[in-house]
């Protein structure tokens, strides 16, 4: 008995420990977690800012782009009104046709005018008799054709043609060459 009423004892003793130990125990585990707690929150609190952030900067993309929608619609919808539309009436087919084939011999004109210096007035009046062939290349450019003549007093002719002003017409120049050295020239102009 006395035994067992030590090991009573002592057991009660360890429950009087734990029990006067206890809101100790509890205080720290509050503490712990209200710290944790605290620290969570600071987290959520930090990334609820930046969402924030990042919203506020998407709503101002936002108007900014639509911003940009609406100058491109106005500009779409003043191009649609200035476009012209064709009617199908004989007058203005000859007139669309007449100002597309404008059209494309001007082009065709520009691109010519890109083939080199003998497209300028200024380069032509600078070739002379007695010029060498290099030196002809040299100022005029490579010519459109080269052909050689069936006169005995010139071997070869370049030919420099185009239409250089747009008139549907080319315009044609070359030079003779005898024993490589200019005897007779024409200017396309």
């Amino acid at each position: 008995l006395h035994k067992i009423t030590k090991e009573n004892n002592k057991h009660m003793k360890i429950r009087i420990i734990f029990l006067l130990n206890l809101p100790f125990f509890l205080v720290a585990e509050d503490s712990v977690s209200n710290s944790d707690l605290n620290r969570k929150l600071d987290l959520i609190i930090n990334k609820v800012g930046g969402l924030e952030q990042r919203i506020s900067k998407l709503e101002s993309e936002n108007i900014l782009v639509g911003k940009k929608i609406k100058q491109v619609e106005k500009k779409a919808d003043e191009a649609k009104s200035s476009s012209f539309t064709i009617n199908p009436s004989s007058e203005n087919e000859k007139e669309h046709k007449s100002l597309l084939s404008r059209l494309r011999l001007q082009l065709k004109s520009d691109e010519i005018k890109t083939k080199g210096p003998w497209t300028q007035k200024e380069t032509w009046e600078k070739v002379k008799t007695n010029l060498t062939e290099f030196k002809i290349r040299k100022l005029l450019g490579n010519p459109t054709t080269i052909k050689t003549s069936l006169n005995p007093r010139i071997e070869r002719v370049y030919y420099y043609y185009g239409d250089l002003n747009a008139d549907g017409k080319d315009e044609n120049g070359y030079v003779n060459f005898f024993r490589e050295r200019v005897v007779s020239f024409k200017t396309p102009f």
